[in-house]
């Protein structure tokens, strides 16, 4: 049997809203044009192989296994990527009704560096919702929790603006291609950062009812604000403020920046993955001089809209 299944899912950047997100404050999210990949091939067997490949083409991870243990309570194996994936699969199954599944080869591919925080785990959920038919975010909050942005963003057409909702998204398409984004990029911080450690900075506590209708805006302002760079920096460098007062930590421009002369925000769990600058051209040159040689531009990486 040669029966090829072909899906894809984008990464995302999360442009406001981090942390705040999951306590229902509507946050401004971007899809990428970089994917993550899944090929499935169908079987006559029970035996099942799973391959995963990072950017550069590297083999990361495989896995060999057969639908019995597959679909057991517990998988005979002790590599926790494995386990994690045997309960995204199980889960998938339970909650599309899907009990006839079959052995496969599946082929993850990925036009994007897995360690760089663009949603590697995400783009996993969608893809497999795609593939299983089940919900995505049903699949998210089961297996990984989180705010489900990230999966909204891996199907979506353009930038939207998103409402966790207790659990019941909501999301709005909206238009924000800044006319001023030929000086906004983006750099690498040459480290990742795990989400789920993140989230526990938050003190939902310290989100007062001000802060929150500031938060609520801040979506509209970054695109209201994008044709004017002193406006847009005004705009990254109050969100950067009033974070820092819920999460306890520095911006990540007193932490490692603070003589940069342009505006920083960090992009999802702060200290780590990608964060968004502005700045003319020469201002790529100063990250890269403190070793920050990952730094994409905005037409490298947002969505033709």
């Amino acid at each position: 049997m040669n029966d090829k299944k072909k899906f894809k899912a984008q990464g995302k950047f999360l442009i406001t809203g981090e942390y705040a997100v999951l306590n229902n404050v509507p946050a401004l999210a971007m899809p990428l044009k970089l994917n993550q990949y899944l090929e499935i091939s169908d079987r006559d067997d029970q035996v099942i192989t799973w391959k995963s490949y990072n950017n550069n083409g590297d083999l990361w991870y495989q896995l060999a296994t057969n639908v019995p243990d597959l679909c057991s309570d517990s998988i005979n194996c002790s590599n926790p990527i494995s386990l994690k994936l045997s309960k995204i699969l199980n889960t998938a199954l339970q909650l599309s009704s899907n009990n006839s599944l079959r052995g496969f080869d599946a082929v993850m591919t990925l036009d994007f560096d897995r360690h760089s925080g663009m949603g590697t785990s995400s783009t996993l959920i969608s893809l497999i919702s795609q593939w299983l038919g089940c919900n995505p975010y049903q699949l998210q909050f089961k297996c990984f929790g989180g705010s489900g942005y990230d999966i909204a963003c891996a199907r979506a057409s353009k930038s939207l603006v998103y409402s966790y909702n207790n659990a019941d998204p909501v999301v709005e398409e909206v238009t924000f291609d800044p006319a001023i984004k030929e000086c906004i990029f983006f750099v690498y911080l040459n480290r990742k950062q795990d989400s789920r450690d993140s989230i526990a900075q938050f003190n939902r506590e310290l989100l007062t009812d001000d802060l929150r209708e500031e938060l609520t805006n801040m979506p509209q302002g970054f695109i209201s604000a994008s044709n004017n760079v002193s406006e847009f920096n005004k705009y990254i460098d109050r969100h950067e403020e009033i974070i820092s007062s819920l999460i306890g930590l520095l911006p990540i421009k007193k932490q490692l920046f603070e003589d940069y002369e342009g505006s920083i925000k960090s992009l999802g769990g702060w200290g780590g993955d990608f964060v968004m600058a502005t700045g003319g051209v020469d201002a790529r040159d100063y990250f890269k001089d403190k070793g920050y040689n990952e730094i994409l531009e905005w037409d490298e990486v947002a969505l033709k809209t």
